[in-house]
């Protein structure tokens, strides 16, 4: 991995975009990265973590704090690097998750995590992924080596491997486990360990079978297990064979008490048959007894259903009969509503809307009330004369108010006219010295107007111009943003039709495509599909947005020539200076001020020729108004002589009108009542008819049903509904009479069976014959139930002392297997015959410390001029495991020290050697994957000047093959040393740094 360009934006302590060319920094290949403590030297590196693997190390990463609180609301948070992963030129670009305001409405939204992974070929650059598994996966696969491994070998931490050289066992087996990934080898003594237990269960298993089987064999021959551990085979066999031969002893046994028993059911069968025969008669005859006695009321009964089958009959025309009073009932009731009704509304004229009227007649009344109905049309006309003639007379009136008020304003004017000769004598003079000044004056009015028009519309110019600017920008970004989907989408669209093909691909067969039958890299569809209607849709709605934000920008040239148009005119003016909205308006109040000095100029110049005309018709008008005095007085007379002829001939036709109202106070209301009196006589006539309708209907259904009750034998319809019965009722009667007959017919049968001829005294001994039953099977069970314990035991001990054989047989190598499990999860566990102490993870970890402390030796006798080598040892520490100690060999005491006892300096000379071959060893476990950036942090500020010197030309080593070198540190001697230095200075709007790659 080499870097060759790092682009930080808004991220950890920048707040805005800085940017670091690595190839600038290569020309020397060790460079100083130093600046101010908290100024973000860190966070560069921090950066470069990111760009590859999407997080940072240590604390850091925990806190997922990556934005720059010092970064603007509208500044995204981004890292790109380009460097050469796996000999290929790439550029990672890469987003965290990070709130952003929204591109529609008010509020944020969170915006979810991004990446770019781009590749450099044929001059230009290509993108290899979007997704986010995708590219880390091909950026882990470039790497060759793990996020941790690249924090440990590339991003060299020194305070660690300082805590590292004084860490116990399990601190250091932690990082070596991070680093070497011998998870397998942890995994190797987990199995064993399972392994072990589980060998163990199965024996312990097989034990408590064994133990088990022993007991049911005890508890079946009825003894105790003995005390032998295991038990033998030959102590249940012996117990089977006994068993045996008692069960065939009880089986004779059995034989002779089942014959006692059989002679005793016998005489039992014959006691019980003949007890039956005598019950059966018993029943018999006290069955008959019951049904002599109850054969009266089955008669009543009988008599009772026949009325109920006649009134059956009958029940349909008694139905019609009584639905057909009750439908006179209701036609009487709403023909007493009627009449009520029509009384209410006639009124006193007419009695025909009495109870005792004929349909007819309120039929009659109803057609007086309609023909007066039409008399009452018919005064309409005279209704319409008295109206007019009202009319007439209000109209007359109104235009005697008129003239009467024309009359006080003409004598007001003739009195004003008189008083209007001296001041028409000033006014002239007044006008021909305003029409002296007018034309200054306009002049100057106009020249204020047009400025003050042309101000205002140069502050709204204004205010446009800045308003386009906004939504220029804002379109813009959003077109990017909607193009940028687009380009997303389609590459899904792409994908997934790749993916689709690649599912029909079927080996054999050829490509629809290529026409190879090979298919060596199918295609898999990664994350949602995408269809043509969502590719069409994100273009067309990226095309409006370009449009618009094309539009928007037309709108912003026009602005501005706007602007300028108006600014040359105010200066053509003589306006020159600022322009805003009080400038504006101050030009604005001047002018008006201007235009209204000049109307009122232009005024008094136009009544200068008319002056002295007025002063001539003076007299003349005042005579005039003094002649059309008289003629109002005169009109006014006449009209008022007219309304009162004309209010006295509305009053005559309004008294011969009410005359024929009936007392009415109007015609309309007089229309309302008669038309109302003739609708509900005419109601009240049809519910007459249809209550003589109801009569006749309930007179015939009533003659119909008296009939029907006579022909089926009922002195009237009283008789038939007391004999009326329901359904239910009358199935349920005959059903008890047949039931009644039928058992009466049963006994008479059952006394003439012949096997029912038997004495009912003496009864029969069933209890005797019982108790002789009861004493043989009670000796016949006793003999069966000993018999079958002696079989059952006997048939248990069969079973049972085989099964003991078998499971003693198994259990020997079972235990012979979990012995063997037993030794090797010991010996894997650092227990049992491993004098070490060790477990196999921490042996094989060994193994690499070993190898670590070679290569840390190498250096760090060059960094101390052959004095110190660190070297591994398995020797314990304390109650602790052994296996991963360190100890300083001092070449010039010929002493191995505890790294523990290691001054300051000699402390940061052991851990930089420590992690320099650790990395060399790490680069090697990964597969030889060439790292040629590293990165040294801190710690130089304990050396003196000669170890530094060693130090340095250490670190100078470390650039054969083009490796670049970075040292963090704030030591100011390194500053004269290094030429290539990265600055990193902080403020209040967040850090920026400068770059130097040479001495200046």
């Amino acid at each position: 991995m080499r870097p060759h360009r790092l682009r930080v934006t808004a991220f950890g302590a920048f707040g805005g975009t800085v940017e670091v060319s690595f190839d600038d920094l290569a020309c020397s290949g060790l460079f100083l990265l130093h600046g101010e403590t908290g100024a973000g030297k860190t966070t560069l590196l921090d950066a470069i973590g990111f760009a590859l693997y999407g997080r940072v190390p240590g604390e850091r990463g925990k806190a997922r704090r990556l934005r720059s609180d010092h970064a603007a609301p509208g500044t995204t948070t981004e890292v790109q690097l380009e460097a050469t992963l796996g000999g290929r030129r790439m550029r990672i670009t890469r987003r965290p998750e990070q709130e952003r305001a929204k591109l529609r409405g008010a509020g944020t939204t969170t915006e979810q995590a991004k990446i770019l992974l781009e590749e450099l070929g044929g001059g230009s650059w290509r993108a290899v992924s979007t997704r986010m598994g995708e590219a880390d996966a091909e950026i882990a696969d470039l790497m060759g080596m793990s996020a941790d491994q690249f924090f440990q070998v590339v991003l060299l931490p020194q305070g660690e491997f300082a805590r590292f050289l004084h860490a116990d066992a399990g601190d250091r087996a932690k990082l070596l486990q991070r680093l070497f990934g011998t998870d397998r080898f942890r995994q190797v003594e987990d199995w064993l360990a399972e392994r072990r237990r589980t060998t163990a269960r199965a024996v312990e298993a097989a034990e408590g079978d064994v133990r088990a089987l022993a007991a049911r064999v005890a508890q079946a021959a009825g003894t105790e297990v003995p005390a032998e551990e295991p038990v033998s085979a030959r102590w249940a066999d012996q117990l089977a064979a006994a068993a045996a031969a008692e069960a065939a002893a009880s089986a004779s046994q059995v034989a002779g008490y089942r014959r006692d028993l059989d002679q005793a059911l016998d005489l039992q069968s014959e006691t019980a048959r003949l007890a039956d025969r005598q019950r059966r008669r018993q029943s018999a005859l006290r069955t008959g007894d019951q049904l002599a006695q109850a054969e009266a009321g089955q008669q009543a009964r009988r008599g009772e259903l026949a009325a109920a089958a006649r009134a059956a009959e009958v029940a349909p025309a008694l139905a019609e009969a009584e639905r057909t009073d009750a439908a006179l009932a209701r036609a009487r009731a709403g023909e007493d509503e009627a009449r009520a009704a029509a009384a209410a509304t006639a009124g006193p004229m007419t009695g025909t809307a009495a109870p005792g009227a004929s349909a007819a007649a309120l039929r009659e009344a109803a057609q007086q009330h309609l023909a007066r109905s039409g008399r009452l049309e018919a005064l309409a006309s005279v209704s319409r004369q008295a109206d007019d003639e009202g009319r007439a007379a209000v109209t007359a009136r109104t235009a005697a108010t008129t003239l009467a008020a024309r009359i006080d304003a003409a004598r007001s004017e003739a009195a004003v006219r008189r008083q209007q000769r001296p001041e028409l004598s000033r006014e002239r003079d007044q006008a021909a010295d305003a029409g002296q000044r007018l034309p200054s004056v306009q002049a100057e009015a106009d020249r204020h107007r047009r400025a003050a028009d042309d101000a205002g519309a140069l502050v709204k110019a204004l205010a446009d111009r800045t308003r386009q600017e906004r939504a220029y920008v804002d379109a813009k970004l959003e077109a990017a943003e909607l193009v940028a989907e687009t380009t997303r989408l389609r590459e899904a669209r792409i994908d997934g039709m790749r993916a689709e093909l690649a599912a029909t691909l079927v080996h054999g067969a050829p490509c629809p495509v290529c026409g190879s039958l090979d298919h060596p890299e199918l295609c898999e569809l990664r994350g949602e599909r995408v269809t043509r209607e969502q590719e069409e849709a994100a273009d067309a709605e990226a095309a409006v947005a370009v449009e618009r934000a094309e539009v928007i920008g037309a709108k912003l040239g026009a602005a501005d020539e706007r602007v300028g148009y108006l600014s040359a005119r105010l200066e053509q003016a003589g306006f020159i200076g600022a322009v805003d909205r009080a400038e504006a308006a101050r030009l604005h109040a001047t002018a008006r001020d201007l235009a209204a000095q000049a109307r009122k100029l232009a005024g008094a110049a136009e009544q200068l020729a008319d002056a002295q005309a007025n002063l001539d018709a003076l007299d003349v008008a005042i005579a005039d108004a003094e002649k059309r005095l008289v003629e109002l007085t005169e009109q006014r007379e006449a009209e008022l002589r007219q309304a009162a002829d004309a209010q006295q001939r509305s009053a005559v036709h309004r008294e011969s009108l009410l005359a024929q109202l009936d007392g009415h106070p109007d015609l309309e209301t007089a229309l309302a009542a008669v038309r109302a009196a003739a609708d509900a006589l005419a109601a009240a006539a049809d519910a007459a008819d249809a209550t003589a309708r109801a009569t006749a209907d309930a007179s015939r259904a009533a003659g119909l049903a008296v009939r029907a009750a006579a022909d089926a034998g009922f002195n009237g319809l009283d008789a038939v509904r007391q004999a009326l019965r329901d359904t239910a009722w009358r199935s349920a009667a005959d059903q008890a009479i047949r039931q009644h007959e039928a058992s009466a017919r049963a006994v008479a049968e059952l006394l003439a069976d012949p096997d029912l001829d038997v004495a009912l005294d003496p009864p029969a001994d069933v209890t005797g014959a019982q108790v002789t039953v009861e004493a043989a099977s009670k000796a016949h069970d006793d003999a069966v139930a000993a018999s079958d314990r002696a079989t059952h035991k006997a048939e248990q001990l069969a079973d049972l002392a085989p099964q003991l054989s078998s499971r003693l047989a198994g259990l020997e190598p079972l235990a012979a297997t979990a012995a063997e499990a037993r030794r090797l999860a010991d010996l894997a566990a650092g227990g049992g015959a491993n004098t070490l102490k060790m477990t196999l993870s921490s042996f094989v970890l060994a193994a690499r410390l070993v190898e670590v402390a070679a290569a840390a030796s190498e250096r760090l006798l060059k960094m101390t001029s052959g004095r110190y080598s660190l070297v591994h040892t398995d020797a314990r520490r304390g109650a602790g495991r052994s296996g991963l100690g360190l100890l300083a060999c001092d070449g010039w005491t010929g002493v191995d020290r505890d790294t523990s006892t290691l001054s300051g300096g000699e402390t940061f000379l052991a851990s930089l050697a420590l992690a320099l071959g650790l990395a060399g060893v790490v680069t090697a476990e990964a597969g030889g994957t060439r790292i040629e950036a590293l990165f040294v942090d801190e710690g130089f500020g304990s050396l003196d000047e000669d170890t530094l010197e060693e130090v340095m030309t250490v670190l100078d080593g470390l650039r054969e093959g083009g490796r670049l070198v970075g040292i963090v540190s704030h030591v100011a001697e390194l500053r004269q040393r290094i030429p290539a230095q990265i600055r990193v200075r902080k403020g209040q709007a967040g850090s920026h740094l400068t770059v130097r790659t040479q001495v200046s």
